[in-house]
């Protein structure tokens, strides 16, 4: 029978050194090579990043999991022999940092930013009217071109047609609930909303959403 070889694991860069807790602190640290915890709950000992302990902080010795994202990332650099991380250079007070100029633009004009359009809250339809339901046909649909007519809306000038869309209540055969004929309509743009019932060949208001665009904005 052939005995088979298992490779060890390999031994961590804090192996047989003394691991050690700040005190309310979340990251661990390595005390320096031959250091040993004294008799005592809080102690200051050399650590791996700072070698004074004069200096070091307040720590308590530590016997739980270690791994390296729970180790000091200065103490875990130092045991790996990793060169320090280059500091970012610092400019004098007063003095501006010149920042890298954009490639000049070819075509002879200026670029320019497109801020994203302004979105208003759609308006809510009225659900009755005198204590009566109403059933709307949603969904809103385009209002029809009507010729000599401005679609311009009123209040904040976007030149669409806008969208509409009928509502009704009762029924053409009802005595006690007859039929009653609702239109609504909006501007797309401003969500500014009026809603009319049908009463022969006029529309009375019933109910109005008053847009929160300013004034005129899309003229």
């Amino acid at each position: 029978m052939t005995a088979l070889a298992v490779e060890a694991p390999a031994a961590s860069h804090w192996s047989g050194r003394l691991v050690v807790r700040a005190a309310g602190r979340p990251l661990l640290h390595i005390a320096a090579e031959g250091v040993t915890a004294p008799l005592m709950p809080v102690f200051t000992v050399p650590l791996e990043c700072q070698p004074d302990a004069e200096r070091a902080p307040g720590v308590r010795l530590w016997d739980g999991p270690v791994t390296e994202a729970s180790v000091c990332p200065a103490c875990l650099r130092l045991l790996r022999g990793e060169p320090e991380p280059e500091q970012p250079q610092l400019l004098p007070a007063g003095v501006a940092e010149e920042l890298p100029q954009p490639d000049p633009d070819h075509r002879g004009r200026r670029l320019w930013a497109v801020p994203d359009p302004v979105t208003y809250a759609e308006a809510h339809l009225p659900t009755e009217h005198a204590r009566r339901p109403i059933k709307w046909a949603l969904p809103w649909r385009p209002i029809p071109v009507i010729t000599n007519y401005d679609p311009s809306c009123e209040w904040c000038g976007d030149p669409a047609h806008g969208e509409m869309v009928r509502g009704t209540h009762g029924h053409p055969s009802s005595q006690t609930e007859p039929l009653r004929a609702f239109l609504a309509r909006r501007c797309t743009a401003c969500q500014e909303m009026t809603a009319y019932e049908q009463v022969g060949s006029d529309l009375q208001t019933i109910a109005h959403h008053k847009s929160r665009a300013p004034k005129d904005c899309n003229r």
